[in-house]
Parts: structure tokens; C-alpha cells; sequence
């Protein structure tokens, strides 16, 4: 018996809720990852630094692997369980239905310039370089650039792959795209209104990428450069932090 596409449609939108409420209260809760902002807005300069920086490194590791357990590994069981649709219909093939627009290109070098001047700005250096440690070595740089794509892989299969694709089969594209980028904007509601509101227009361009494309890797890829690049400005632009060389 075929399941209803209505069914994998309602069970998308609950794991978008559900799924995602049960990662960022873990994750949260796991390893008091909002204890560095609330240091930065009430207290000192350095009470951001008092935990050690092993402990500063194994809270947000702990926090992006509970985000691919939940968002990515969560989803695909899900859809596996209902045996019907394979993962490539939700966005993980690797072909191509159509090439990536050349138009799109223009927003590496667009998201590039405006990183590197938003990256200066107090409230993006009270939430970025997430790992809050002084003293970065290019072991941790790597470390984290991995941990960061492996989390946007889970985070974009969510809500590109899962939660798209299922609105796919019950809708059109647009009011499609419309729950998608009203879902994943609630979901930065907790950073603010800077990320929360900056969430819709990302959100209506990667969900394009993905419907043009017939799969999520542009957006991974997207996703990927905005996280990866405001973590290197952040870092340089942070006053507390500095990467150092392995001779010191």
C-alpha cells in the first residue's frame, strides 16, 4: 500500500518542530551553550574566557553533533521508515536535474564583503567564533570547519531535503518555499532579530537552488561559506581571540 503524500508531508512538519525543539533543547541544556552570550551582555569582557578552553570545545562539538543526530540521522530514519521513498527523493542524490544558474555565483562574493563587515559588529562577536577560546591553533580551525559542515549537511537535509520535498508532493513551489522559510527563520528566532529575519531571503535562495537543482548540495555548499567565512572574520576580528602558529 502506498503511503499518502499527505502523511509524509504532516510527518515533515512535525519533525521540523519537534525534531528541531528536541536538538536545540539538548543541546542547550547539554552544554549551556547560551551561557557565553548571557557572560557577554552581563558581565566582563572576560567572563567569556572562564571556562577552559577544553570544555569551550566540547560544548559546541557536543552541540553540532546533536544537531546531525537529530536533524540529519532523525530525518532519514524517518523517511526510511516509510520504506515508499528512497533518500535521493529527499534531496541526498548526487545528480544534477538541472546545472546551478550562473547568477547564482554572484552571492559567493556577495555574502564574502558582507561578512567581513558584519563580522565586526558586538552582537556578532558576542554569539561568533562559537568556541569561545583565545587561543586557536589550525588543528581547531579544522576541527571546527569540519564539525560546522557536518552540522549545515543535517541542518539542510531537514529543511531543504526532508521538510522541502515533502511540501513538494502536496504542493506548488511557492507556498512550498513559503512554509520551509517561515519554519527555518523561527528556527534562528533564538539568535535574534538580525539572523531571524536574514533567514527568509537565505532561505527563499537555497530553497531555489535545491528545487532548480534536485538535490541539497548547493545549499550545503551555500550554507557552508556563510557559516565557515563569519567564523574567520569573527576571529579576526575578535579582540580575545587570535589564531596561533604551531611554533608558539
Amino acid at each position: 500500500m502506498q503511503t499518502d503524500y499527505s502523511l509524509i508531508f504532516t510527518l515533515a512538519i512535525l519533525w521540523s518542530v519537534v525534531g528541531f525543539g528536541a536538538y536545540y533543547f539538548l543541546s542547550m541544556a547539554r552544554t549551556a551553550a547560551l551561557e557565553v552570550e548571557q557572560n557577554v551582555e552581563n558581565s566582563s569582557p572576560q567572563s567569556e574566557f572562564q571556562l577552559s578552553p577544553g570544555i569551550q570545545i566540547r560544548k559546541i562539538l557536543i552541540q553540532r553533533f546533536l544537531g546531525f543526530l537529530f536533524l540529519g540521522l532523525g530525518s532519514a530514519v524517518l523517511i526510511l521508515l516509510l520504506k515508499d521513498k528512497p533518500l535521493t527523493d529527499f534531496g541526498l542524490g548526487f545528480s544534477f536535474e538541472q546545472p546551478v544558474p550562473w547568477w547564482s555565483y554572484l552571492a559567493v562574493p556577495l555574502v564574502v564583503v558582507v561578512g567581513f563587515f558584519t563580522a565586526k559588529s558586538e552582537s556578532n562577536l558576542a554569539m561568533y567564533p562559537q568556541i569561545r577560546v583565545k587561543r586557536w591553533t589550525p588543528s581547531l580551525l579544522l576541527l571546527s570547519g569540519i564539525s560546522w559542515v557536518l552540522f549545515l549537511v543535517a541542518y539542510e537535509f531537514l529543511f531543504r531535503g526532508f521538510l522541502l520535498y515533502s511540501s513538494l508532493l502536496v504542493l506548488e513551489p511557492v507556498p512550498a518555499i513559503a512554509i520551509n522559510c517561515s519554519l527555518y527563520a523561527f528556527a534562528h528566532f533564538y539568535k535574534g532579530p538580525g539572523e531571524t529575519f536574514g533567514a527568509i531571503p537565505v532561505g527563499i535562495f537555497v530553497c531555489y537552488l535545491t528545487v532548480h537543482t534536485g538535490n541539497i548540495w548547493s545549499a550545503v555548499i551555500f550554507h557552508s561559506l556563510m557559516a565557515l567565512s563569519n567564523e574567520w572574520f569573527s576571529l579576526r576580528a575578535h579582540p580575545e581571540m587570535k589564531i596561533q602558529s604551531r611554533k608558539e
